[in-house]
Formats: C-alpha cells, sequence, structure tokens
C-alpha cells in the first residue's frame, strides 16, 4: 500500500550529505554500499511471532523504511521520498547455523552472516524497498543472535540507539516527525563562513598525511574483526588509560591508539616517510536525546592533523590530540566546517568529496575512528531476551579503506576493526593489531 500522499520528503543532514557522498564513492569504484550490521547477541530463544509483530508495525508506521533517496531538482538537495514508499513491514529473515534444526537458511557462523550483510544488495537507498532488514540467528540452545542491517546514508550509531531503545520498549513506534527544513543561504554566505575551514584544509597537502588505500589498486570486500574484551581485560584497559591519560580522555585516547596503529601500518609500507595522520573523529551535533530524529545522521565529522612527532609516545599523542581538538573547537572551525557540509549538500554526490581530494592529494583521510560510549545504555533487554553483548560493524571506503570503532557494554570494551580486501596485507593486519594490544594492553586475537 502506498504512503499517505500527504507524507513530507524527509530533509536529509548535512551529514547525510557526507555519507551521500561516500556511498557514491563506494558505488562508482565497485566497492559496494555503505551499509552496517548492528548485532545484539540474546540469551535464551528468539520468540519469531514477537518479532515479526514488531517488524510489521515499525515498517507501517516509518515509510523511510521503504523509501529512496533522491535529490530534489529545485535545490539540488538529497530528500526521503517517503511520499512514494510502501507501508510495508521490515523484512524478517531466519538462518541456522549447520546441523541446527530449525527453519531458515543454512549459514556457516554469525561473522559469515556479518560479512553478506556489510556486503549485500539487498539494502539500495536509490531505489524503493528495505533501508533496514532484520536477521535472526540461533546460535545455540540458549543463545541467538539479531543482526539489523542497515545503509549509514539513513542513519548513525545514535540513531540506531534510538531505534533499539524504541524496539526495546515494543509500544511506542509511533511514525517519525520530519525534521524541520533548514534556511538554503546563498552559496557566497555559505562559502564565507566555511573559508576558516578551507583554509584550514589547506595546510594539510604539507604534511603529506596518507591512508591505507592502495592508488591503483581496487578495493575488494568489506572485512572486519570484533574484539569483545572480557571484564578482567577491560579492567586493564581502563587502568591503563587512567594512568596514562587520565579518565576524563577517553575519546582522545582510544582515538589515539587507533591513529597509532594505523601509522604504524603506514610507516612500515613507506619506512623512507615521516607518516602524519589525518584523523576523521565524528561529534555529536545534539547533546539533548530527545531532539534527535531517528532516521538522520547525527555526528559532524572534525579533522585533526597528527604529525609523526605528535604520535611517537601514547600519553603525548593523546595530549597533542586533546590539546588539537580543543584548538578547533576554540578557533569555532565547527561552525566553518557546518557551513562547508551545507554549502557542499547541493553539489552532486560524486563531487562531495572533491575538497577533501583536492587538499589531500587523493585521500580523504588516514582512518575513520569512533567511541560510542555504551552500546544501548538503560536497556538489558529484547524481545524478552537479555543482552549477552552488543556491537556495531560498519562497512568503510577506500580512501581511506580502515576504520576502528570501540563501544562498551556491561563492563566489557568491544572493538571493530572494517577494512577493505587490497588495503590491509596479512603481515600488515598483525601489525595493526599488535600495536593495538601494545597500547591497550590486552591481547588482540
Amino acid at each position: 500500500m502506498p504512503a499517505s500522499p500527504t507524507s513530507p520528503a524527509l530533509h536529509t543532514t548535512c551529514s547525510d550529505g557526507f555519507l551521500l557522498g561516500l556511498e557514491s564513492l563506494m558505488r562508482r569504484t565497485s566497492q559496494g554500499r555503505h551499509l552496517a550490521a548492528t548485532v545484539l547477541e540474546l540469551e535464551g530463544t528468539p520468540d519469531l511471532e514477537r518479532i515479526r509483530r514488531v517488524a510489521e508495525k515499525l515498517g507501517k508506521n516509518h515509510p523511510i523504511l521503504h523509501a529512496r533517496n533522491e535529490r530534489s531538482k529545485k535545490d539540488w538537495i538529497a530528500r526521503w521520498r517517503t511520499d512514494l514508499a510502501s507501508r510495508e513491514a521490515v523484512p524478517v529473515k531466519l538462518w541456522h547455523l549447520p546441523g541446527a534444526a530449525t527453519a531458515g537458511e543454512g549459514i556457516p557462523s554469525l561473522d559469515e552472516l556479518i560479512g553478506q550483510v556489510i556486503n549485500g544488495t539487498d539494502i539500495d537507498i536509490h531505489a524503493s524497498g528495505p533501508n533496514l532488514i532484520f536477521h535472526v540467528l540461533p546460535l545455540s540452545t540458549a543463545r541467538w543472535a539479531l543482526v539489523l542491517a542497515w545503509s549509514h546514508s539513513l542513519m548513525d550509531a545514535v540513531g540506531m540507539t534510538k531505534l533499539l531503545q524504541l524496539l526495546a520498549a515494543e509500544a511506542n513506534l509511533s511514525a517519525e516527525s520530519p525534521p524541520a527544513a533548514t534556511h538554503a543561504s546563498p552559496v557566497s554566505e555559505l562559502y564565507k563562513q566555511a573559508y576558516p575551514m578551507i583554509e584550514e584544509m589547506r595546510k594539510f597537502p604539507k604534511w603529506r598525511p596518507r591512508s591505507l588505500h592502495r592508488k591503483g589498486a581496487r578495493p575488494g570486500k568489506s572485512r572486519f574483526h570484533v574484539t569483545t574484551f572480557d571484564r578482567a581485560e577491560t579492567a586493564a584497559i581502563r587502568a591503563k588509560m587512567a594512568a596514562t591519560a587520565g579518565e576524563l580522555l577517553l575519546l582522545p585516547y582510544f582515538a589515539s591508539c587507533a591513529a597509532r596503529a594505523v601509522q604504524a601500518v603506514i610507516s612500515a609500507r613507506f619506512p623512507d616517510e615521516e607518516a602524519s595522520i589525518l584523523l576523521t573523529l565524528p561529534v555529536q551535533r545534539q547533546s539533548d536525546p530527545a531532539k534527535r530524529p531517528l532516521f538522520s545522521n547525527h555526528m559532524t565529522p572534525y579533522t585533526v592533523l597528527l604529525t609523526a612527532d605528535d604520535l611517537a609516545e601514547l600519553k603525548p599523542a593523546t595530549s597533542a590530540l586533546y590539546r588539537k581538538y580543543a584548538d578547533f573547537m576554540r578557533r569555532k572551525l565547527p561552525v566553518a566546517m557546518h557551513a562547508l557540509m551545507r554549502m557542499m549538500e547541493r553539489c552532486p554526490s560524486r563531487f562531495y568529496n572533491l575538497p577533501a581530494f583536492i587538499y589531500m592529494r587523493g585521500e580523504i583521510c588516514s582512518l575513520f575512528h569512533s567511541h560510542t560510549g555504551a552500546f544501548l545504555p538503560g536497556v538489558d533487554s529484547m524481545f524478552g531476551c537479555r543482552i549477552a553483548n552488543g556491537y556495531h560493524v560498519p562497512s568503510v571506503s577506500a580512501p581511506p579503506g580502515i576504520g576502528i570503532f570501540f563501544s562498551e557494554h556491561e563492563g566489557q570494551l568491544a572493538l571493530t576493526l572494517s577494512w577493505k580486501d587490497g588495503c590491509l596485507s596479512p603481515l600488515e593486519l598483525e601489525l595493526l593489531k599488535e600495536t593495538l594490544s601494545e597500547d591497550l594492553g590486552a591481547p588482540l586475537p
């Protein structure tokens, strides 16, 4: 059944525009789609009737979950065409492990399912159809996994947290209120506001920051590796962080660990160069969760350059990152960055990353990183089952070719490595893990 003709098109945000640019890059270069998987490992057995009931209610109340994304002919800004979307249930797909006597299609492992999700073609934001899919996989007689496949152009980890909170409540799945339309400022005015950030980006080339993307090589499939540290290991990591940088520098600490690991690989690949790292840090634009639209990206990427000297040791690296981040804020570059992104959202997606490519000599940044804090805070069960663990596995584009992400659930830190085939050799992957293990103070298998 088509959506009501009065359903408005949902406005995208500047961050959505940036993510659409990455989506365009990945499609043009045969890297697949910008998809992500959110994994919940739950105790007990899945109540399929209950899951399907919630999936039907969710899909019918949120036409954006079947809408396509297209640019307006008036201002060229992308919008979700909810007015053309069908109100259908979110698809629920069943799987079973080898030898299990349960319904669904066979799959060798949970990791294999996650790999299929982030490399899949079931979700296409440029065509009508599901933008969110539930995958149900029993892992044993007492444990199962719910894997949510979603497009990064639809939302981010903050939006997914809000969606999971609604699913856990199962009651309030009411229709999404469209974000207020923003005033389309003249490009000349936006350029003046964005100029400080443009000047900042012009400083980057002389430092020759690199990523793990290999120029001339075609990136392959999205790969990933998830490590959940146990409570003892997480406590050890926390203790080392407190002794090294202090408990308050949580984000700079983990970002420094990630940057140093990528730098170690780049230094080994280019031993005659002093590798600088351009780190992309996501920063929340809205501090009040109640004001966050459910389906929008809530982060703005800030770029911080770290030189080889900055990254020589972990503690100074954390201090340098914190100092440069504070300087980024002091110079009000977030305002300039926001204006730059608003200016670029009217550009065709294939041109969206053009400034980053120009000033970065073909790169976007050195790596993607985020620390999303506690996974699903305030919620300990889903569909009547206790949540044993939860984490996100996003696919990344090349460049930069790698993302290193952290989150935490019930005192256990989870680390997700996500990379593109062809950007890391097996030996480089081992070097990356060894550097992370050494800095974190816990083994990384």
